[in-house]
């Protein structure tokens, strides 16, 4: 058994004053010794006239010091008994309901609405410490992303991950994503608390959502992402989002949403909060039913520092007189203070540590402005989507397999397929169990070839058209020849009626059957709907390949559960298809 585990020091950084004060100690009394060498100069006679002696013993002296040594053992906090703590936890219930529609791309608020609102969340996230919490997304419909949880982190990865573009089923039903949270409330007489998060309210959602309140005991915070002003959603593949050739311009109906609020005894906020309207949302007090006992029991060291304090108040009784100064330097250490931490002021911090706080925050824009080394402003380059700049600082690094492998992916997504090639296969050269890298690199090759070898067949199409017109240029003056000479012959000759009929009977037999010519355009129709159908595939594939090397990238930082969370979605979505497939025909907006 360790010593620690018998005796634990709540204030540890006391003991350094027991050194200091055995060498104060054996440099006095070394001092005091070397009066002795006047015995050797001095006569004895004229010595006790000159030197004064003290008359105190020495076992004073060590009395004192052992009694100063345990009082710094004391002030060290020292325990060596344990005693188990009952303790209660809060089982307040929180969820998040969080609105993923389309129009969180509006640029109304830069860089968009959906940025903010990650901001938010992450506000929240910080601010609550105790009590469970859940994480509800609603689009099209509600989907619940984490089930009520203590585990703060979770939540944190899973907002990663959150993206519109992400959702099985496009729309903004506020009376979906509201009743999937209250779904997590089995008993609806308990207590529960909704911060929804939205920027959108149908006339449906007016009528629905109060009665979705009704009897239960719900305490709503609402806060409104956007403004009133118009504005554009600009998707993250850099297009606009239209309607009828018309550009979407989605507004945030600030006043409906407030009504509604009220109207249900909630709480409105808009746009980003403030410490005291986060202190307002997080801090609220658990009743009676929000709080229980916890299963486990807390252990704790009751401190014993007190009784090693003793013998030093007794030493220093006899010491009253001549030990005053002391004694109130004494007291001093001993006035009660405030821990207080202090941390670093802005200044002091380089750019890099504020793009690193800035990272922190989910603000990836400040983050590329602050970051100066190259690594750091290439991921925050890459974040932002804006690729060359990433190209541009990896390429000035003495780069590792990582590095390469980070680089590929940035060549792949800016289009040089060539370089990303090469950029894989240095990294596997530096690190052949990079499997990350090795599955890009033969996506690229395959890919690669599927290119080169629609190349061929565009080409053989070409070739083959270039053959069909020549062969009906030279058809069409044998034709006409043959025309001149058939009416030549009907001029000069006359044929039998029955002859001709039998001509007729015939040309018409050979008419029902097909020729070389039309089983080479069937042929060509077949070969033209299988190209178009390998098109799709390679588009969609295109796709795949951006999200999975956005997610690689992203797993080098930290576990991303991007592709298990869509996956999950649509599973869920897959569920329910049969209760509201038609749901988005009905005319609801996609955003």
């Amino acid at each position: 058994m360790m010593l620690f585990d018998l005796i634990h020091f709540e204030r540890p950084y006391w003991l350094v004053l027991l050194p200091i004060t055995l060498l104060l100690t054996y440099f006095i009394t070394a001092k005091s010794s070397n009066k002795s060498t006047l015995n050797k100069v001095v006569d004895q006679r004229l010595m006790q006239h000159l030197v004064y002696q003290n008359t105190s013993s020495n076992v004073n002296k060590w009395l004192g010091l052992v009694a100063i040594s345990l009082c710094w053992i004391g002030l060290a906090g020292i325990s060596w008994t344990k005693a188990p703590t009952t303790m209660f936890e809060n089982t307040q219930k929180t969820v998040l309901v969080v609105d993923q529609s389309l129009s969180l791309y509006a640029t109304d608020i830069k860089p968009n609405r959906q940025t903010q609102l990650k901001q938010t969340i992450r506000d929240i996230l910080a601010q609550t410490k105790e009590g469970e919490i859940a994480l509800v997304a609603f689009a099209g419909e509600g989907f619940i992303i984490s089930p009520f949880s203590q585990d703060r982190e979770t939540i944190t990865h899973f907002l990663l991950a959150l993206d519109p573009i992400i959702m099985p089923m496009y729309g903004s039903n506020l009376t979906s994503g509201i009743e999937t949270a209250l779904s997590l409330n089995k008993d609806d007489a308990s207590p529960i608390h909704l911060i929804v998060l939205t920027d959108d309210l149908s006339e449906q959602d007016k009528t629905a959502i109060p009665a979705l309140f009704k009897d239960k005991n719900i305490q709503l915070d609402l806060v409104a992402i956007g403004t009133t002003n118009t504005s554009l959603i600009k998707l993250p593949d850099g297009q606009i989002l239209k309607k009828n050739g018309r550009n979407v311009s989605p507004i945030t109906p600030i006043k409906d949403l407030k009504v509604l609020t009220t109207s249900l005894g909630g709480t409105f906020h808009q746009g980003r909060l403030s410490p005291q309207e986060l202190a307002q949302i997080t801090n609220t007090a658990p009743d009676d039913q929000q709080t229980q006992k916890a299963q486990n029991k807390s252990i704790h060291w009751i401190e014993q520092g007190q009784w090693l304090a003793l013998p030093f108040l007794v030493w220093l009784a006899f010491q009253f007189r001549k030990g005053m100064l002391f004694m109130l330097l004494i007291s001093v250490f001993y006035l009660p203070s405030e821990k207080l931490q202090a941390s670093p002021l802005d200044w002091f911090m380089t750019p890099d540590q504020k793009g690193q706080q800035a990272v922190d925050q989910g603000n990836w824009q400040a983050a590329d402005q602050y970051f100066q080394q190259p690594k750091w402003k290439a991921a925050s380059s890459y974040a932002l989507e804006n690729y060359t700049e990433t190209v541009q600082q990896l390429d000035s690094l003495n780069r590792n397999a990582a590095e390469n492998y980070n680089l590929g992916n940035a060549l792949a997504l800016s289009g040089d397929t060539e370089k990303a090639i090469q950029a894989y296969e240095k990294a596997l050269e530096q690190d052949p169990s990079l499997k990350a890298a090795k599955d890009n690199l033969d996506y690229l090759k395959k890919q690669q070839q599927e290119q080169q070898k629609k190349d061929r067949q565009k080409k053989e199409q070409e070739k083959s058209k270039q053959k069909d017109k020549e062969k009906s240029q030279d058809k069409q003056p044998k034709q006409s020849d043959a025309d001149n000479k058939s009416d030549s012959k009907d001029k000069n000759d006359s044929k039998d009626p029955s002859d001709s009929k039998k001509d007729n009977k015939k040309n018409e037999k050979q008419d029902k059957n097909k020729t070389p010519e039309d089983n080479k355009q069937d042929e060509k129709s077949d070969e033209q709907e299988q190209k178009q159908a390998e098109n799709a595939q390679l588009d969609s594939q295109l796709d795949r390949e951006k999200t999975q090397a956005l997610n690689q990238w992203l797993r080098q930082i930290q576990d991303d559960p991007g592709l298990l969370l869509q996956r999950k979605l649509w599973y869920l979505h897959q569920e329910k298809r049969n209760e509201n497939r038609f749901s988005q025909e009905d005319g609801q907006n996609p955003w």
